[in-house]
């Protein structure tokens, strides 16, 4: 059984809505091209490897030949963001950051994620914190080295260099207080290219779109079918069931995960850290935001994951236009109160 709301829910109940969404999309096949004849217009999907994932980008569109280069121009748009936001890439601001601690004259889009990155971390109580790049970092390489866990000592070094009070925006500069600090955009540059796709979409006319990058996803006007488009939440420990479907009409979903990257074979040590601690989380298995955009959504399904199951659903009861979906180790569910409005129970 899983709480939801402050009744009690099976989870079979759950995987039924799921399983209602699944024949409604092996039946819709004919339907989709009787409203596609009738209305004139296509539904066009494009996918291309971003950001270590692939990104799905589909437009309703009454020209295929328009949207496809609609599609092509906003995964220009999409490549000249992560070439600026990308720790990864030798020569991005981020990469030149980390390595001497200042940049000059960032681009603004850098400064605008770091500025919302520093917001989050306030919100949150610092379980969101772009410094922790000098933990993940020692896990990483404690586990591909020698395959096991980093030494208390290594993680307390790392400690040290976290905290995003140590992070200073000026004018033209950005600044790392403390040498030998860090910082990862990793989880929320994506969710920000994610929500600049759907922007440029709709300069380019295209209202009916939604972007997945990897899970993270933004959606604008409506599906092929009239009606939201139709998101899934998967089961963290069963990769072919679902927990439930959604239905996005302009908002944004994330899901963070213990399952998504892992160190160790029980998932007890994973790639999201506890920014105050230096460990991963211990009670939560999967949280799934809906928001007003992916950035947010990317963000706080960190955080509330970080959190654990109670803080982290006051926290999202607290904050407007979010709503969320939390998997507990013991793989009960908890759900916001509002989240029902955005679950589908649509059968056609």
């Amino acid at each position: 059984m899983a709480e939801i709301s402050g009744r009690r829910v099976d989870r079979r109940q759950l995987l039924r809505v799921t399983a209602v969404a699944g024949v409604s999309v092996a039946l819709g096949g004919g339907l989709v091209r009787a409203v596609m004849q009738r209305a004139r217009l296509r539904q066009v999907r494009e996918t291309r490897s971003l950001m270590g994932t692939l990104v799905v980008i589909t437009v309703v569109h009454p020209d295929r030949d328009a949207a496809r280069q609609i599609i092509a121009n906003t995964f220009d748009e999409m490549e000249r963001l992560e070439d600026l936001l990308s720790r990864h890439r030798e020569g991005t601001p981020i990469w030149s950051l980390n390595l001497s601690g200042v940049v000059d004259s960032p681009p603004p889009e850098v400064v605008e994620v770091i500025q919302r990155a520093l917001e989050y971390s306030t919100m949150t109580a610092g379980a969101f914190d772009i410094t922790v790049t000098p933990l993940i970092d020692v896990y990483e390489s404690s586990y591909s080295e020698r395959g096991v866990p980093p030494s208390d000592q290594d993680l307390s070094r790392a400690l040290a260099l976290v905290g995003s009070g140590n992070v200073t925006v000026e004018s033209g500069r950005i600044t790392l207080d403390k040498p030998g600090m860090g910082i990862t955009l990793d989880g929320i540059a994506k969710g920000y290219i994610v929500d600049r796709a759907v922007g440029v979409l709709a300069e380019q006319g295209a209202e009916r779109v939604l972007v997945d990058a990897g899970g993270d996803m933004s959606s604008a006007g409506e599906s092929l079918l009239g009606g939201g488009w139709r998101i899934a939440i998967q089961d963290p420990r069963a990769r072919d069931r679902r927990l439930g479907v959604v239905e996005l009409r302009g908002e944004s979903i994330a899901t963070s995960g213990d399952y998504m990257q892992y160190f160790t074979d029980d998932m007890s040590t994973h790639h999201i850290v506890d920014p105050r601690t230096g460990a991963s989380p211990e009670h939560t298995s999967s949280v799934t935001i809906v928001t007003s955009s992916a950035m947010k959504a990317d963000a706080l399904a960190t955080a509330v994951l970080v959190l654990g199951p109670e803080e982290g659903l006051s926290l999202i009861e607290r904050l407007e236009d979010v709503e969320g979906m939390i998997v507990t180790k013991e793989q009960d569910i908890i759900v916001s109160r509002g989240l029902d409005r955005f679950l589908s129970t649509n059968s056609e």
